[in-house]
């Protein structure tokens, strides 16, 4: 018997194979393509427990000005004031977690979350970007007892100095007791105050020996020549206090900044963690951001990433829960 030969040409094979999947390709339903989920699908809510138009809440604003741009969606800020930070967390901590709530941190939030049982704990923050970092400064009356640094050490080293602080617990009495245990002073004895500016009155008249304060604070006596700053807490001088030496200059591995950043909580979606962590960033990377930074007396490379937010997050968690727990205030 002859071999039945197949057409010249490539349709014929094609015929076939298509006959043979039709029924397989019928039987089967129609799958469409996965579509990704759009992000941000609602204005983004951030969230701080400063009050309208304090330094924090600027902060906030000055970022979500730019944000939008970077993002793709609009941003709206949230106030809530009340317990150091605790009426933010609890309120961030209500939300869905889903990238739409950002939660402005400080250092006192830190504070807030060793001492009280809230809804979400440190472990819970998921850090985005740092939007700010104000270095501290050490200050003592000028020409008295303390104009240096060598007569801080020793004295400090034979007595318990008084020191002015804003609160029992609070962020700058955290500092004082890393900046004693690093220079080898004795635990300071602390002074509450309503203010930094009370502080700085203080220091003036003699109340106080010393404080840890931001260089606006005391700006106006420091011109005076009533207020000394005898050491910057940071890795590198202030352009402002050009003849002031760091810590760490002076032989004390030290520094401490009062930062503003912003975290998620745990169980946000790791694509929009991504995406936040980019769009804000590259925010607080624009002229008009640093501008504003620069203007409040702030270095303009203060913004950072994810990164260096976190280890400075985990830094001063180990260094207030130290503290927290030698001065007797841990829950």
């Amino acid at each position: 018997m002859d071999k039945m030969e197949a057409p010249k040409g490539s349709g014929w094979r094609r015929r076939t194979l298509l006959s043979g999947l039709g029924g397989g390709l019928l039987a089967m339903p129609f799958i469409r393509p996965a579509r990704a989920v759009a992000f941000p699908q609602r204005p983004i809510e951030v969230v701080t427990h400063a009050g309208v138009g304090g330094g924090t809440d600027i902060t906030a604003r000055m970022m979500m000005m730019q944000a939008p741009a970077e993002l793709g969606g609009d941003m709206t800020v949230v106030n809530k004031t009340g317990g150091s930070g605790a009426a933010a967390i609890a309120y961030a901590a209500s939300k869905p977690r889903d990238g739409h709530t950002l939660l402005l941190v400080t250092q006192s939030h830190i504070l807030t979350m060793l001492r009280m049982r809230l809804p979400a704990q440190f472990d819970d923050l998921v850090p985005i970007a740092r939007g700010t970092a104000d270095a501290q400064v050490v200050m003592v009356r000028a020409g008295g007892p303390l104009a240096s640094v060598a007569a801080l050490r020793e004295q400090g080293g034979d007595r318990s100095l008084k020191i002015g602080v804003t609160a029992v617990g609070s962020l700058d009495h955290v500092t004082s007791f890393g900046f004693a245990r690093a220079a080898g002073l004795r635990q300071l004895s602390a002074v509450p105050f309503r203010g930094g500016g009370d502080i700085v009155v203080n220091l003036v008249g003699g109340n106080v020996e010393l404080g840890v304060l931001n260089y606006a604070e005391a700006e106006a006596q420091i011109t005076a020549g009533e207020v000394l700053p005898l050491l910057v807490l940071a890795d590198e001088r202030l352009a402002a206090l050009p003849d002031t030496p760091t810590a760490k200059e002076s032989g004390i591995d030290f520094s401490a900044m009062v930062a503003r950043g912003y975290c998620v909580l745990k169980g946000t979606p790791e694509d929009r963690v991504a995406r936040l962590r980019d769009g804000v960033l590259r925010a607080m990377r624009t002229p008009a951001y640093r501008n504003y930074l620069t203007s409040s007396g702030q270095a303009a490379g203060s913004a950072a990433g994810a990164e260096i937010w976190a280890r400075q997050l985990a830094e001063y968690q180990s260094l207030s829960r130290e503290a927290l727990a030698e001065l007797g205030l841990a829950r």
